[in-house]
């Protein structure tokens, strides 16, 4: 029965994975719009190229460039959905602003980072080739999740997280003979883009790659495939070559000749290369390419910026190791005779509580169901996957609800509000069996508007983003704030009137080994929810 129990919710969820997205597109309004504020003199759109928007003034000439982080951040899973963002550029391919655009994500983390200007202000100025690299980006607390998600999304649309595929050729030996004739393999050289060149055991001297390494300065109309060869110590430029290019002819043969015939690069440090004004570079100069002279030389100083920089060593995941060790202890509570001790449980009552005000991470229908629908990053959301598997699987095998009943915050809460009355209330019968049904009401309503795509935001039917983000979104913190006054009189409120995702975990355990109405009822919905995404 566990084994059927758990598999119908995992059926539904993969039934909405099945439906068809809808094809997104940009609205040239909303990017003239949005770039009007950034650029003033911005007066019209372009027809979009590679998804770079020409942005026009008054007289046709070029003010900057736009362009959406669609589609490559279609891949990069937020807290419960995918995030849209709109990035502009000035004509020297600098970033003027970034603005949001849309959100899958729970409305009140979205919230969250609309109003942190920091968050915005912290790619202004970068140069596009850089964009494709940034290790450490600026968070929003409160909203992590889903504001790593869209940083991350935007390092993905220049460069990062499979932009290789343009150029998917491997670097072979009869690329680099023009510096190292008697090589015969290449091997890795410990970082994205980088390669060691050998004869035998013999090193070379190494090789950057840019499409590899996520560096994406675009020309006049697309990126260049470009590397840079160095010497053996790693100080000195013996050359650079154009592999490819998506930029317009003839200016990608112009400039490929030159570099081919005159390698302005050849014999310069590698700070002299960086040093270089890449606009206006003594290494690289085809008249008539402007364009793809900057891009070539920005990605080469830019490759040899980032394997010169010494990296930060990642700090140590202090959050992601609490969260585990929190979920573990409260599944040992959870199982065991010592657990249930009342002590046990208000000492454990205050660790949940303190995880949800400092982690913010619990189960809700907002975050299964936008990883149904969208799918999730397991990297990103380990300590949460690990909270949601624990949810499920426990109940579903062992017969004891361990989320609900120890590890929410939320209940765990409501526990606490409940030590400090001595006298309780309890409601009449009547009233009690209507109120009963209100969380699997609301669970059924729930899901039938995520299978319509209705664009309600799910988490307004549960109080658990409050946690994470505050009191931002209106209905959210009503029902937190009248769910937890209504614990200090009635034993557990809103766990037992009022949460869906309480309802979904009851399914799990109610009448274990026994067939019931229950477990008709979810089939036959599960069979509806299969006919429906097989029409659509």
């Amino acid at each position: 029965m566990g084994c059927y129990r758990l598999g119908v919710i995992l059926a539904a969820l993969a039934c909405l994975w099945a439906l068809p997205r809808d094809q997104r597109s940009i609205d040239p309004a909303r990017v003239l719009a949005e770039a009007k504020s950034v650029l003033p003199s911005v007066v019209s759109v372009g027809d979009a190229s590679e998804g770079f928007y020409p942005l026009l003034d008054s007289e046709g000439n070029p003010a900057g460039w736009a362009t959406s982080t669609f589609p490559q951040a279609e891949n990069v899973q937020g807290y419960s959905g995918l995030s849209e963002l709109l990035v502009v550029f000035d004509t020297s391919r600098r970033v003027r602003g970034v603005r949001f655009l849309t959100s899958e994500d729970t409305d009140g983390h979205v919230r969250k980072i609309r109003d942190a200007a920091d968050f915005w202000e912290q790619w202004t100025g970068k140069p596009e080739s850089s964009l494709g690299d940034d290790p450490d980006p600026m968070i929003v607390s409160g909203a992590t999740l889903t504001s790593e998600a869209m940083a991350r999304g935007l390092a993905a649309r220049f460069g990062a997280m499979g932009m290789d595929q343009w150029f998917p050729e491997p670097l072979k030996p009869a690329d680099v003979a023009k510096w190292f004739p008697s090589a015969d393999r290449i091997g890795d050289g410990g970082e994205a883009g980088s390669y060691m060149v050998f004869d035998g055991d013999e090193s070379l001297g190494t090789v950057l790659r840019s499409s590899h390494m996520g560096v994406s300065a675009r020309g006049f109309n697309g990126i260049s495939d470009v590397i840079v060869v160095l010497s053996t110590g790693g100080e000195k430029v013996l050359g650079i070559a154009l592999l490819g290019s998506r930029d317009n002819e003839p200016y990608v043969g112009d400039v490929g000749d030159e570099v081919k015939y005159a390698d302005g690069f050849a014999g310069k440090s590698v700070d002299e290369v960086i040093a270089e004004d890449s606009e206006a570079s003594p290494s690289l100069f085809t008249s008539g390419a402007s364009l793809t002279n900057y891009a070539v030389v920005e990605s080469v100083q830019e490759m040899l910026r980032r394997h010169r920089a010494e990296r930060v060593p990642e700090a140590f995941p202090w959050k992601s190791s609490l969260a585990i060790v929190w979920i573990a202890l409260g599944g040992f509570c959870g199982v065991s005779k010592w657990g249930r001790r009342l002590k046990a449980r208000i000492a454990y009552a205050v660790v949940s509580v303190a995880a949800g005000i400092g982690l913010g991470w619990m189960v809700s229908q907002d975050q299964l169901l936008g990883w149904g629908a969208n799918g999730f990053d397991v990297g990103l959301v380990l300590p949460l996957l690990v909270l949601t598997a624990v949810a499920l699987v426990v109940p579903a095998f062992t017969g004891k609800n361990v989320y609900c009943n120890r590890i929410c915050p939320h209940g765990a809460a409501q526990t606490l509000a409940g030590q400090l009355v001595k006298k309780r209330f309890a409601l009449p019968p009547k009233i009690h069996s209507i109120m009963v049904r209100v969380p699997w009401l609301t669970l059924t309503v729930i899901w039938v508007l995520a299978f319509l795509a209705s664009g309600i935001p799910l988490a307004y039917f549960e109080p658990f983003e409050s946690w994470s983000s505050g009191f931002v979104a209106f209905v959210p913190a009503s029902i937190f704030t009248i769910g937890l006054v209504a614990a200090f009189f009635l034993p557990q409120a809103y766990c037992h009137y009022g949460c869906p995702t309480g309802a979904l975990l009851r399914f799990l355990t109610h009448a274990p080994g026994r067939w019931t109405a229950r477990d008709s009822v979810a089939g036959v919905l599960v069979v509806a929810a299969v006919v429906y995404s097989s029409l659509k």
